[in-house]
């Protein structure tokens, strides 16, 4: 696989690999032409995407010519227009594939010197796998080695749906564990009195292989992974990664970001009225704003990293007994406070099948979810359209 966002693969990246002959592998693999439009060219691309989806992901570049299975020289596609290959594919994946394959497949056009076109088919590994292959009454499932794709045996199906579900709970359980120790108060650095309003964005990707990510420098995308909220902030490195953080006083800090090694974001706020009101009440609007600016840049730092979906996005709340939200009960016609019934809410995963054009849209069931556990039907801060808007 390139090393690079699939938007930002260029000619330059695919004459790389012909210049040091790179070799088919797991995560790689060349095709001089597109495949024909007939059952069997449906069924050889469906075969290899799903071989890539059901083992680590990886590139499938049509338009390399390979010899003795190493990159050897670039051919122009032929093609009716880009729009019609990529109606093809993207059908194929929805309807000739059992479970469909939506959201992991990414499409790059690769414009050549010489004239036309390569293209590079990006396969993200699935958390939905195995998938099987039914078009045109195929019904097999592939895998991915050093030399291709194959079928899948009996076993290595058995392990394949086991596999599935034991990356399902390692993330679940990465996230209560994580919860717990928020909770107990053994945070990357001390926080500031409040409820804790926590988020964790997690890659497949980070759960189903031993992906590292370079975590020095001040590249844009590292300091796009800053604390919720700050105006300012710190930074350091620490076993689990690099950490950012927002200082207040005392040695505590307001908010955190924390970058785990293998590219797992969790930020953690903590939220409390000032001034006159009840230093209980944490404040809707601000939680929320925080949040989907938060969440906004993290996702275009997973993407400047070389990430790409499913991914899932988890919210919780710790510490939120006795507190309430701050809402104009004026307003809406609310008599008093309204308080939530448990320490901790633990909010149902939101699944990102692909790059989402409005954070506000992806998290809305979530922070529904949070405004009913303080007895309210919906998050107010939603107008009738579903678009969010500060009161």
């Amino acid at each position: 696989m390139i090393a690079k966002p699939v938007e930002s693969i260029t000619e330059a990246d695919l004459q790389a690999l012909i210049a040091s002959r790179t070799p088919e592998s797991r995560q790689l693999e060349y095709k001089q032409q597109l495949p024909d439009s007939g059952n069997g060219g449906n069924v050889k691309f469906l075969r290899e995407v799903t071989a890539f989806a059901n083992t680590q992901g990886g590139d499938l570049i049509y338009g390399i010519a390979e010899d003795g299975g190493c990159a050897d020289a670039l051919h122009a596609l032929q093609m009716p227009s880009q729009d019609l290959v990529r109606q093809r594919f993207e059908s194929l994946c929805a309807d000739g594939v059992e479970p469909r394959l939506t959201g992991i497949v990414q499409y790059q056009f690769v414009p050549l010197a010489a004239g036309g076109e390569a293209l590079l088919v990006r396969v993200a590994k699935s958390w939905n796998a195995p998938h099987r292959v039914t078009t045109g009454g195929h019904a097999h499932f592939y895998g991915r080695n050093a030399s291709g794709s194959y079928r899948l045996d009996v076993g290595e199906l058995r392990q394949a749906f086991t596999l599935s579900q034991t990356v399902a709970e390692r993330i679940r359980g990465f996230r209560a564990d994580r919860l717990m120790m928020i909770g107990g108060g053994n945070t990357p650095v001390p926080l500031d009195r409040g409820a804790r309003i926590v988020l964790h964005v997690i890659p497949l990707e980070s759960m189903t292989s031993d992906r590292h990510i370079e975590i020095t420098g001040q590249s844009q995308s590292l300091l796009r992974i800053a604390p919720p909220g700050a105006r300012g902030w710190s930074q350091r490195y620490n076993l689990d990664g690099r950490l950012t953080y927002a200082e207040v006083s005392d040695g505590k800090s307001e908010s955190y970001a924390q970058l785990f090694r293998n590219g797992v974001i969790e930020s953690v706020a903590a939220y409390r009225a000032h001034g006159h009101e009840p230093d209980t009440i944490i404040p809707s609007i601000s939680f929320e704003q925080d949040t989907l600016q938060a969440l906004s840049n993290y996702l275009q730092a997973m993407r400047d990293l070389g990430f790409a979906p499913p991914l899932y996005i988890f919210l919780s709340c710790v510490g939120v007994a006795g507190y309430s939200l701050g809402v104009n009960t004026w307003r809406y016609a609310i008599d008093g406070p309204r308080y939530a019934d448990r320490d901790t809410l633990i909010i149902p995963e939101i699944s990102v099948d692909e790059w989402p054009p409005d954070v506000a849209t992806v998290m809305r069931p979530a922070f529904d979810s949070v405004w009913n556990a303080f007895g309210y039907e919906r998050s107010l801060n939603y107008d009738q359209t579903g678009s969010w808007k500060s009161r």
